[in-house]
């Protein structure tokens, strides 16, 4: 097997781990669960399992449902490697501080991904400036939020984990890395952490979370009476001014704010600490949309170019029937005018033992002994077979985009005129047209576009006997 194909088989077989789990997934996440199911659809399209924008969402989706359920893909498994490094990274993505934060979405929780994913994919495709004050502020919005300044001093008696982004209620800690912007990249994970000595730091959000709630509730009236006197006036005081001070920033930070994209982030990242039932799938959504019209570009390309196939094979047809390089083609014309089928009837006999087979004598001839004749045949029958392919590719990215009458429309005109005069043409076989040499699936849509035409026809140009239009 080559080493495309190995990889198509592997990703798929990523595709089937992951839908092994999607029953739990869906009861815990059905938002990412749906995304996940369009995702799913889109990877039977051909080819695109080696799409390098395909795999890298799927290396999302991988990540989405081991930060859920903890880990589903097995390590020994040959993509494991490939899927770890593409969802920490966006394709195409420059911003360093967003690059950064990114690197670090294995860590952190679903709605700050969600956050980070997003505003990379407006970066990438260009809806949004970097450098513009609105989203300059909610990049450094979200880097103090994956980042906290290691200068940052956590309150006496509460357990801050590295790269936590809640205070001691579980709550955004708003107060935590309001750096200005363009001071660099972000620090590490390494020094994001505290360095006081005796506590304890994980880099598990979920246990984090955990651990400061337990802190708090240390911290409450009722628990009071447990802890230690000497300390217990002075940490309630500490935690109130902490409490007041991030209560003040808030509220600071909801004035500067102006853009839609910045009051995006902020209802985000008041929601960081719950893991919503239904979590926002904006970034995916994105994704999804940003991968739909490449493919509708490609489509599109496809079309056109099935388009130009077309017109060169009418234009080979209009060549051979206007500007034949033999005279065996009025010969037939001029038969057909006395056949009650007409030429369609002469080209069926056109054969040893038929009707015309002196014709069919006549017509071998000129091809063997007539090189221009032959090099016009030749033309016509590469040009309908070009098409012909063309044509049954564009009728398939009808269906599959869901337009089947607005492809069906746009190819009408070259189909009816392909059909009516390939027709009259000679084909590669005795007693045939060379609209016959065409498969029966083009033939019918030929068939359909002629008649379409011909009915148009005689409603705008109804003769002294045509029946009136419905």
């Amino acid at each position: 097997m080559s080493e495309a194909q190995q990889k198509t088989g592997d990703i798929e077989d990523v595709l089937k781990t992951l839908d092994r789990v999607q029953s739990e997934y869906r009861k815990q996440a059905p938002g990412q669960a749906a995304a996940y199911d369009r995702l799913r659809q889109e990877s039977r399209e051909p080819d695109v399992h080696n799409d390098p924008g395909f795999r890298t969402r799927i290396a999302y989706a991988v990540q989405d449902v081991e930060r859920l359920l903890g880990p589903t893909l097995e390590k020994e498994h040959p993509l494991r490697a490939e899927m770890t490094e593409r969802a920490a990274h966006y394709p195409g993505l420059n911003e360093p501080v967003v690059a950064a934060m990114m690197r670090e979405t294995h860590r952190l929780q679903q709605p700050e991904v969600n956050a980070i994913r997003t505003l990379a994919s407006e970066l990438v495709e260009g809806r949004q400036d970097p450098d513009h004050p609105d989203i300059a502020h909610t990049i450094e919005n979200l880097r103090a939020t994956v980042f906290p300044e290691p200068g940052h001093q956590p309150a006496p008696g509460h357990d801050h984990a590295a790269g936590s982004a809640h205070d001691e209620k579980g709550q955004p800690d708003k107060t935590r890395g309001m750096a200005s912007p363009g001071e660099g990249a972000p620090p590490g994970p390494e020094q994001s952490a505290s360095s006081q000595p005796g506590q304890t730091h994980t880099m598990d959000p979920q246990k984090d979370f955990q651990e400061k709630q337990t802190g708090s509730a240390k911290d409450a009236p009722e628990s009071r009476s447990t802890m230690d006197g000497n300390g217990t006036t002075e940490n309630a005081a500490a935690n109130t001014r902490e409490m007041n001070a991030a209560a003040r920033d808030q509220e600071d930070v909801k004035v500067i704010r102006g853009g839609g994209f910045a009051r995006l982030a902020e209802a985000i990242a008041s929601r960081i600490d719950s893991q919503p039932a239904s979590p926002a799938s904006s970034w995916m959504e994105k994704a999804v949309d940003f991968s739909t019209r490449l493919h509708n570009a490609r489509d599109e390309k496809s079309l056109e170019a099935t388009e130009r196939l077309g017109k060169q094979a009418v234009e080979a047809l209009r060549d051979l029937m206007e500007r034949p390089a033999s005279s065996i083609m009025a010969a037939i014309s001029d038969a057909g005018k006395g056949d009650p089928d007409g030429v369609a009837g002469v080209l069926s006999e056109m054969k040893a033992g038929g009707r015309y087979a002196d014709l069919h004598s006549q017509f071998v001839t000129e091809k063997q002994n007539n090189q221009a004749f032959a090099a016009q045949l030749e033309n016509v029958t590469s040009r309908l077979e070009a098409y012909g392919k063309g044509r049954e590719a564009a009728e398939a990215t009808g269906q599959r985009m869901g337009m089947s009458g607005s492809v069906t429309q746009r190819f009408t005109q070259i189909d009816a005129e392909i059909g009516r005069t390939a027709a009259e043409v000679p084909g590669k076989k005795e007693g045939a047209s060379a609209l016959e040499d065409m498969s029966e699936k083009v033939r019918e849509m030929m068939h359909k576009a002629v008649t379409a035409v011909t009915d148009f026809m005689t409603r705008m140009h109804p003769g002294p006997t045509a029946s009136p239009a419905p």
